[in-house]
């Protein structure tokens, strides 16, 4: 029994023995670390504190430059499947040449705040560039380090002052160079989000500016590697030397390899003067803020040339590259059949775009899958869309516009055949004809009858079989600009319904009902409205004007007056509408969106048919860009005819961080931006409906949930889901 003891006293000693050997090792290694790791995050962020103060000035300190750019591009592609078809929907590829190499020598100007002209002088390679791979090449350098955002707002940078709420910081290294002491600091995002990068910062000691950056993210569909080193003379100390950008695709299966080298020489740089920052009132035409002029590049095979431009000589893979011959004459007669197979297959399964001269096509093609769509109650939708236009002197444009679509849960088919004549570009004079189909409907007498059978509280709209009459239309419409922001349009259209059944197709219509449904409706309407933006910003492309954004809502007021006897009409009413919405930028890729509006049909002395401009279904998922928000997704169709005024608000917050951050790190790389929706409704048949829904996407796609509230009790939940590319 004394040796177990003994034992376990002897185990107990080394346990503590080695416990406290532990410690030691922990007190003299682990925690001098942490003290050091403390000790470096705060230094950094001391460091970073005084680049983000100067950065507030440097955002906007440069007023213009001219410079000549030397960019060198090469793209390979590393795997590929059938699905490369669809590439050029999602990046710049050219599937003929999976090793493209090209250069490019643009002349660029730069005028604040943010305008920007680069112009090709020659271009040369074993593949020409087209204008969308152009842009690529471009778009990542015009970019400001200092500024908060980057990539329209698509990127949140450690400049913004928010920045401890984003990354953190670390002092990695402190070197002399060339008699400067640069700090490097790493920064990583505390989220991960397609919105945030992570990097090096390379500071300048004392003077607080960036020397370099090495910085990692996503955007779009590509992780991406910039590095830009900066002039260190003081004349142009905020402008790059050298940038270098890698790019890699992974989508669908592919995988492609992208790297742009730059090398830029400034031929004049000016600086905002100091008496000129005064609070006086920004110009709002900004035509010139980004131009790309490439119609005409001379390709330039000149090896002296090329020579003379490089910054960097070529490396031997390069060289092959360039020398490398096209494929055999017998290559290509083998290959012949696969080839006008694949460009059968585009055709039906790519967006087809066309120009000859001043005429231009564009087809969503057969077979493609981005033109798909889906929502609760409508199910999954396919839209067919053409675009043709013909362009004059002075920028009018004739366009034609048809469109076609089937919804296969309720079985129809809507179209719309519009053509417009833009007469006065530079005034938005457009004068519209369009003939189509719209949702089918019920008329005023069945609304009554109706709101009689609403007293009854077991009353249930699934009873009576609604859709009682198809609706076709004609309208001729005309938009001018009275002055900036002002916008005034008249029009006259047409409207026919006609019965979906018969009266002997129905059993026991009801009472009141019965004798309505045979005839058939006709409504000659004026129309006359119009639109207010306080201080719109726009820009001129050309002769023609298009409105860019303001910091003030849009106010519509549209008013129409059937008038019987004209044609079959019978319609003898009005109908006044008036809306109001704005999107406030929050700053950091933040908004929010509203819109307000409300409509009453006034006098009636006719049946009519309750159809509302800002108050309809709508039969096909938009994108963000047509507003997602601004409607009513889980409302029953039968309640939009049921009233005759009606009050609506919408709320939609977006943010690049909501909910993402509860997704895995694989989906939330692909999440660029989630919304928030909030929607009331009110109207005497139904004194409050209210929707909230959530929704995230990208550039590619969007989808959402929304869930409907009738008087506060839950009614339903829907998905709805849309590509963005056409």
């Amino acid at each position: 029994m004394l040796k177990r003891y003994v034992l376990i006293f002897a185990l107990i000693l080394l346990t503590v023995n080695a416990a406290a050997k532990q410690e030691s090792t922990y007190r003299s290694k682990v925690l001098p670390d942490l003290k050091e790791k403390t000790e470096s995050s705060v230094k950094a962020d001391s460091i970073m504190k005084e680049v983000i103060k100067n950065a507030e000035k440097y955002q906007h300190v440069l007023s213009k430059y001219e410079a000549e750019i030397y960019i060198k591009g090469r793209t390979e592609i590393l795997k590929q499947n059938f699905l490369m078809r669809f590439a050029h929907h999602l990046f710049p590829v050219d599937r003929k040449n999976k090793d493209m190499i090209f250069e490019m020598v643009s002349e660029s100007k730069f005028n604040a705040p943010n305008n920007f002209l680069h112009n090709f002088q020659a271009v040369n390679g074993n593949s020409i560039p087209n204008n969308k791979k152009q842009q690529e090449a471009l778009s990542f350098l015009n970019l400001n380090v200092y500024s908060s955002t980057i990539y329209n707002e698509g990127i949140i940078t450690p400049m913004t002052n928010q920045a401890s709420k984003f990354y953190t910081f670390d002092l990695e290294s402190v070197s002399d160079t060339s008699g400067l002491r640069i700090y490097k600091i790493r920064f990583m995002p505390k989220l991960w989000s397609q919105k945030l990068i992570c990097g090096d910062l390379y500071i300048r000691d004392q003077s607080w500016i960036i020397d370099k950056i090495d910085v990692n993210g996503r955007f779009d569909f590509a992780e991406f590697n910039l590095i830009m080193t900066f002039g260190r003379d003081y004349r142009r100390f905020i402008l790059p030397d050298k940038a270098s950008l890698y790019l890699r695709y992974h989508v669908l299966g592919n995988a492609i390899a992208t790297s742009y080298h730059s090398s830029f020489k400034y031929k004049a740089v000016e600086w905002v003067e100091e008496d000129n920052e005064t609070q006086r009132k920004r110009s709002l035409d900004l035509t010139g803020y980004y131009k790309l002029s490439s119609d005409t590049v001379p390709i330039i095979s000149d090896t002296t040339f090329w020579n003379k431009e490089r910054d960097i000589p070529l490396t031997k893979e390069e060289e092959r590259l360039y020398h490398v011959a096209n494929n055999t004459n017998e290559q290509k007669i083998d290959s012949a059949n696969i080839t006008k197979y694949l460009k059968l297959t585009e055709k039906f399964t790519n967006t087809i775009s066309m120009d000859y001269k001043t005429t231009r096509l564009k087809y969503s093609g057969i077979f493609n899958p981005f033109q798909l769509g889906y929502s609760g109650h409508n199910g999954i939708t396919y839209r067919q869309r053409l675009r043709i236009s013909k362009t004059f002197d002075k920028d009018r444009q004739l366009r034609f516009r048809p469109d076609v679509g089937f919804v296969f849960k309720r079985k129809e088919i809507f179209f719309t055949v519009s053509g417009d004549w833009e007469y006065l570009p530079e005034k938005k004079g457009i004068l519209s004809l369009s003939v189509g189909n719209g949702n089918q409907s019920y008329s005023s007498a069945i609304m009554k009858e109706i709101n009689e059978q609403l007293k009854d509280s077991t009353f249930n709209f699934d009873d009576l079989n609604l859709e009682y009459f198809k609706h076709y239309y004609a309208e001729i419409r005309n938009n001018i600009e009275l002055f900036n922001g002002f916008q005034l349009w008249t029009g006259v259209s047409y409207h026919r319904r006609i019965p979906v059944k018969k009266k002997s197709d129905i059993s026991n219509p009801g009472e009141g009902i019965e004798e309505i449904i045979n005839d058939n409706y006709h409504d000659f309407t004026p129309v006359v409205g119009f639109s207010y933006t306080p201080r719109q910003y726009y820009w001129m492309d050309g002769y023609r004007k298009e409105y860019l954004y303001s910091y003030y809502p849009t106010i519509s007021v549209e008013f129409a007056r059937a008038i019987p006897g004209v044609g079959k009409s019978s319609g003898d009413y009005g109908r006044i509408e008036a809306d109001i919405h704005q999107s406030i930028a929050l700053g950091l890729s933040r908004k929010l969106n509203y819109h307000i509006s409300g409509g009453i049909y006034l006098n009636p002395k006719s049946i009519y048919f309750a159809d509302f401009r800002y108050f309809s279904r709508r039969q096909f998922p938009e994108s963000w860009g047509d507003e997602f928000g601004g409607v009513f997704n889980q409302l029953r169709s039968f309640w939009f005819n049921a009233s005759d005024k009606y009050v609506q608000g919408h709320i939609m917050y977006e943010s690049p961080f909501i909910l993402s951050q509860l997704f895995k790190k694989k989906t939330s790389k692909y999440i660029l931006s989630e919304r928030f929706y909030f929607s009331q409704l009110w109207t005497p048949v139904l004194p409050s409906y209210t929707e909230v829904g959530y929704g995230f996407g990208n550039h590619i796609f969007n989808v959402a949930a929304f869930a409907g509230f009738d008087r506060w009790k839950y009614q339903n939940i829907g998905l709805k889901f849309a590509f963005e590319l056409f």
